[in-house]
């Protein structure tokens, strides 16, 4: 997994760079900022706009900026890049000609600007969205081409061709037959997620399948299909409807019931309930999780150094928070603590349902990917309302709860179930390795834990035996001015910890 966060590392800063842009323009934008203070500068609202738009875009092209990282850094070759890119557009036709287009209009893409080329006289076909999976799908059949051309036999039909040509021609086979799998396979997984939907939406008090959705919305928000999901709770029937009894007008989805209610002043108990979960992810799961992983570094140089950075996070998620690059990172370096999380989100759904315990948002904006729910300003905007008091006071509790849990879950995490968790006898047998590397107990100080780092500070350069380092496999080692440093993950906590207490004895 940490051999998959390095090919991943850049993609996750480029989503929360993505997510900072769109969380300035919201902000600017939100209408319960603007009841504390209006922005009226002609510059500071396109500015606004601007980064909102520059953000979408980052984040709805999420998938296939972690595929061309990943060809990348797995090739350490510019030439994947292009091999890559010819196989993605090869795989998106191959699932825009062969895929049936009797699907919701959530189940396809229509940011790649191709549909209208293959309209016919019955209806325009449209690409699937395949997210995550697709561009996972293409990163690691592009590096299989690649391998193979550089490998290709003498008398191979390929030979006439230069190496790079010859790739291309494999990757275009590979993401053809890649399209033509995914789109008699898709269907019938859209299918599934239908009869979810449809089950969810028979009994919207119900606290187990209110849990049961924010589950499955983070779980798809991770792989890029969120909107599979959400579309229909948020903006159609399946997410309850409201009828106005002296107007005559209907209103269908939480997210339209709620932003009808609070412009018409209207009550109606359940708006919000897809939108509430949000609340206690962004104001305290995700705040206790970076706080569990920064107080887990023992090393006081590294923990100052992320301090800021990991303050930032806090402050972004509570003010304007999305928590898909957090569930990324989660995803990519510990998915121990996202089964946690998810757990916790679906927990937390169900009990706030039971208590009724609703709280919504207003969006002005129709793409739910980039939507900001549950942010803190919309919070504190409704403890004006009083009849939303109840609400507040029992999310502000279980969110308290689960801030507590989370915490000290994550501490549990890295101080314990990261090392060794199958108990092997790989992780004491990798501690004595490090201890032999460094040159013995008496050539070490300390040891000390960063971000999925072990510092270890020796006094005695010379003693560092390094031909054991290829011995032990370790990804990364470098040697500093004092000591070394070992790329380990998330068990360096535990393993510097382990190192420390060898010392003593």
């Amino acid at each position: 997994m940490m051999n998959l966060y390095e090919s991943c590392k850049t993609p996750i800063r480029v989503a929360y760079f993505g997510f900072i842009l769109i969380a300035f323009g919201f902000l600017i934008q939100n209408e319960s900022v603007n009841v504390f203070y209006t922005f009226r500068s002609s510059i500071v609202l396109f500015m606004a706009e601007l980064c909102l738009r520059i953000g979408e875009f980052i984040i709805m092209n999420l998938p296939l900026i972690f595929m061309l990282n990943i060809v990348c850094k797995k090739a350490n070759n510019a030439s994947p890049v292009v091999m890559a890119l010819v196989g993605y557009f090869t795989f998106v036709v191959t699932t825009m000609l062969f895929s049936t287009q009797t699907l919701n209009a959530q189940a396809y893409a229509t940011g790649y600007g191709i549909n209208s080329v293959f309209n016919t006289s019955s209806s325009t076909r449209f690409p699937l969205e395949t997210g995550m999976i697709g561009s996972f799908l293409v990163a690691y059949a592009t590096r299989a081409a690649f391998i193979l051309s550089r490998h290709r036999d003498s008398y191979s039909l390929t030979n006439i061709f230069a190496r790079d040509t010859s790739g291309i021609i494999y990757n275009f086979i590979f993401c053809f037959l890649l399209g033509l799998a995914i789109s008699y396979t898709f269907p019938y997984f859209y299918t599934y997620l239908q009869n979810a939907i449809s089950f969810i939406g028979t009994d919207l008090l119900d606290p187990m399948r209110i849990g049961l959705y924010s589950v499955l919305d983070r779980v798809l928000s991770i792989l890029g299909l969120g909107n599979i999901i959400r579309y229909p709770f948020w903006y159609t029937s399946a997410g309850g409807s409201f009828s106005n009894t002296i107007t005559g007008q209907s209103v269908l989805g939480d997210v339209n019931i709620w932003t009808y209610l609070k412009d018409s002043n209207a009550s109606y108990v359940g708006a919000g309930r897809f939108i509430t979960p949000f609340y206690i992810i962004n104001m305290f799961i995700i705040p206790a999780f970076y706080l569990g992983t920064l107080f887990s570094m023992s090393d006081r140089s590294d923990r100052s150094l992320l301090t800021f950075e990991f303050l930032f996070a806090i402050v972004l998620s509570i003010a304007a928070g999305n928590p898909l690059p957090t569930e990324l990172l989660m995803l990519f370096t510990s998915p121990a603590i996202l089964i946690m999380y998810l757990i916790m989100v679906g927990m937390s759904s169900a009990v706030l349902v039971s208590l009724e315990a609703f709280l919504g948002f207003s969006s002005r904006i129709s793409n739910t990917v980039i939507a900001m729910p549950g942010s803190f300003a919309d919070f504190i905007i409704n403890i004006r309302n009083s009849s939303l008091l109840p609400s507040i006071r029992i999310i502000f509790f279980v969110g308290l709860a689960c801030f507590v849990f989370m915490l000290v879950f994550t501490l549990f995490y890295y101080r314990f179930l990261a090392f060794d968790f199958a108990r092997t006898g790989k992780g004491e047998m990798l501690v004595n390795d490090i201890i032999t590397i460094a040159g013995g107990p008496d050539n070490i100080i300390s040891a000390g834990s960063g971000l999925f780092r072990l510092n270890v500070y020796i006094r005695d350069p010379e003693k560092i035996s390094f031909e054991k380092i290829q011995d032990i496999g370790i990804r990364r080692v470098v040697e500093t001015r004092n000591g070394l440093t070992f790329e380990l993950g998330t068990s360096c906590n535990a393993i510097a910890r382990r190192i420390n207490k060898k010392l003593i004895k």
